[in-house]
């Protein structure tokens, strides 16, 4: 890494100054400057490290990520959510902002960060209340609700799930959220949830009655409407999370639909077919299963065991679930928001753990027992859900979404 001087600090701000307001210049201007010299002895610790032959799997780039991904949110954004995504889509635009750090140790840190795993303490799977990413995944349903028309996603109670101050405070200033990389992250989950909320209703449509939400998280889709009879959805997840939403939406005067069904588990460590039937699911009658924002939280085997369940459904069951992409498919500039969301993330206690080629998931699903594999890429999806938009709404591309049929 180059010497930073003031100048040359000043010199790549400036590349950030078509992507923040003055006041969030100055603002990020202080905090670089107070930081510098963090950044050239962890910077001088990742060449070090290189030097001795460390490979970015290994405890000591885990530690080296962990810094990289802390000082790198301390000296730009703080704890401002919407100023680091403002940031962090600068970075993805603007290859200057870190090219004064070498390309050797870009390329190490970038894999250090995809590798980064900061287990959760034992217990706290069971913790009361959802995880960050389940309040960031209901925080940006809420605001596709305010932000973007004609909505993709109908769904009156994502306000109603943040709580009274929670909504009102987002209601207040939802333009915090109206940024392109909040953008396409709220796309990316509203086009998810409906279709997986599309593809429910054409199998009832096939005479399938039961609907299992696998780590339903702050889902509301089971309490929109009453369920026809005999329909019923089973939702999966941790207690605590269980809980929370009960007890949230019943505070703003939702009943529990019949039909609805709530069935704690934890998929790192439980039985999912086992628990499944003690909470009245029935593996011998067909279902349909969503399992969205979960996979890549899981190791690999975590996922292909509980896809090796769901494989073992009545025949005309089907899975529609999301993974992420291995970042060689990527482009340069989705590998660095992957990288960039994942050590935010990590940072959390919730790291990304696993990724998938989709040819390579799509033959361990057939090995399984899935009889059939559909994949839905951006582009089908974006002429299915957000053909004939004005507002530039788009999906990202480190994800895909695919449906599997026993």
């Amino acid at each position: 890494m180059q010497a930073d001087t003031i100048d040359t600090i000043e010199a790549r701000l400036s590349l950030l100054a078509s992507y923040l307001t003055p006041s969030e210049m100055e603002e990020v201007r202080q905090r670089t400057l107070s930081h510098a010299a963090d950044w050239q002895q962890l910077v001088a610790d990742a060449a070090h490290a290189i030097a001795n032959g460390i490979a970015p799997q290994e405890d000591a780039a885990t530690a080296l990520a962990i810094r990289w991904a802390v000082l790198f949110r301390n000296s730009h954004a703080g704890s401002d959510a919407a100023l680091d995504a403002k940031i962090r889509f600068a970075y993805e635009r603007e290859p200057g902002l870190s090219a004064h750090i070498g390309a050797q140790v870009r390329d190490f840190m970038r894999h250090a960060l995809l590798h980064l795993h900061k287990p959760l303490p034992a217990g706290d799977t069971q913790a009361a209340g959802p995880k960050p990413s389940a309040l960031s995944v209901a925080h940006l349903r809420a605001v596709h609700q305010l932000l973007d028309q004609p909505l993709i996603l109908d769904d009156p109670l994502a306000l109603k799930i943040l709580g009274p101050d929670g909504e009102a405070a987002l209601r207040a200033n939802p333009q915090q959220y109206d940024n392109p990389v909040s953008a396409v992250m709220r796309t990316t989950i509203a086009v998810r949830s409906r279709l997986a909320e599309d593809c429910w209703h054409a199998a009832q449509e096939q005479g399938v009655n039961q609907y299992a939400i696998l780590g339903a998280g702050l889902d509301t889709s089971a309490w929109r409407g009453s369920l026809p009879a005999p329909a019923a959805v089973y939702e999966v997840d941790l207690p605590g999370v269980q809980q929370w939403k009960r007890e949230r939406l019943q505070a703003a005067g939702m009943s529990e639909p019949q039909g609805l069904h709530f069935i704690p588990v934890d998929f790192a460590s439980e039985n999912l077919h086992e628990t499944m039937r003690a909470g009245g699911f029935s593996w011998e009658q067909p279902a349909f299963f969503s399992w969205l924002g979960v996979s890549m939280y899981l190791c690999e085997d975590e996922v292909m065991q509980t896809l090796s369940t769901v494989a073992q459904s009545a025949p005309g069951s089907s899975i529609v679930f999301d993974y992420l992409l291995d970042p060689e498919l990527l482009s340069a500039m989705e590998r660095s928001a992957m990288q960039m969301f994942g050590a935010r993330l990590a940072s959390q206690g919730e790291p990304w753990r696993c990724h998938f080629v989709p040819e390579q998931l799509e033959a361990r699903l057939r090995q399984l027992g899935f009889r059939q594999v559909e994949h839905f890429a951006a582009e089908q999806l974006s002429e299915r859900y957000l053909s004939g938009r004005s507002d530039g709404l788009r999906l990202g591309g480190t994800t895909r979404l695919l449906r599997a049929f026993t």
